[in-house]
């Protein structure tokens, strides 16, 4: 397994991988056969970067037993997904803030995000591995406000794409095995979210497959795989982590 990262070092954005406390430093495009520069870094101090800043970010909605069942939905024979605007991404540590004149709840939706590593349409069931680099943590912030405001029509890209709504990193954790995985949301240390990707309707694989039916997908694009129960609103102050064993820690601060 691999720990890629992505941050701001003498002024430049650059990529690298995590070893414990120190980051070695490459050069050239994440997805094409970076090389690596034989400089290493110290975490300490760091100013962190999304790992990728993807031309399409995906989400799903309905993609999970438990919630499925606790709001008393349907069982989707394709996957329910919209679009994040790519300026939503935020990165690990980055205040996020309600946007002026917007005075909504704002809630948190901890999440297991894909990341594709090479151009995929209609991608075989047996492809999918080679057209996925790896995974990474997302939470994918929403405003419920705008999301039902008209009856007819579901505003999900507008309730999730206010600046700073998709915080996603700080590792892109490559060669793991998705299935046995679990997501945790904490809120200054509570435990709200904690469910096993095993629940999902459309596991990671079926998730890139069968959009890629439809959809090409391009290097660098993230589809956050849906939350199940316990997503909750948040108040001005607190601190959201979204936490995934063998992936990583995302944390930001809500500024409300």
């Amino acid at each position: 397994m691999t720990s890629w990262v992505r941050v701001r070092h003498d002024g430049a954005s650059r990529i690298g991988q995590l070893r414990g406390e120190t980051i070695d430093l490459f050069e050239g495009d994440l997805f094409d056969a970076p090389r690596p520069t034989g400089e290493r870094i110290d975490v300490q101090g760091v100013t962190w970067l999304p790992p990728v800043r993807p031309r399409q970010f995906l989400g799903l909605w309905n993609n999970f037993h438990e919630r499925r069942l606790a709001d008393g939905l349907f069982v989707p024979r394709f996957p329910l997904y919209f679009a994040k605007l790519p300026g939503c991404v935020a990165a690990h540590g980055e205040p996020v803030r309600r946007p002026p004149g917007f005075t909504g709840a704002v809630k948190l939706e901890a999440e297991l995000g894909i990341v594709i590593g090479r151009p995929s349409f209609q991608v075989g069931p047996d492809e999918v591995d080679g057209h996925i680099f790896g995974y990474t943590c997302v939470n994918d912030l929403t405003a419920p406000g705008p999301l039902f405001e008209e009856s007819g029509f579901v505003h999900w890209t507008r309730a999730k794409s206010f600046p700073g709504f998709g915080p996603l990193g700080p590792i892109i954790e490559t060669g793991v095995d998705p299935d046995g995985l679990s997501v945790r949301a904490r809120v200054d240390g509570r435990l709200v979210q904690d469910y096993p990707v095993s629940d999902m309707i459309f596991g990671p694989r079926d998730i890139v497959r069968l959009i890629s039916r439809e959809v090409q997908l391009l290097p660098g694009d993230v589809i956050a795989c849906g939350t199940s129960t316990g997503a909750c609103a948040l108040e001005a102050g607190e601190r959201v982590s979204v936490e995934i064993e063998g992936v990583g820690v995302l944390e930001n601060p809500y500024l409300g």
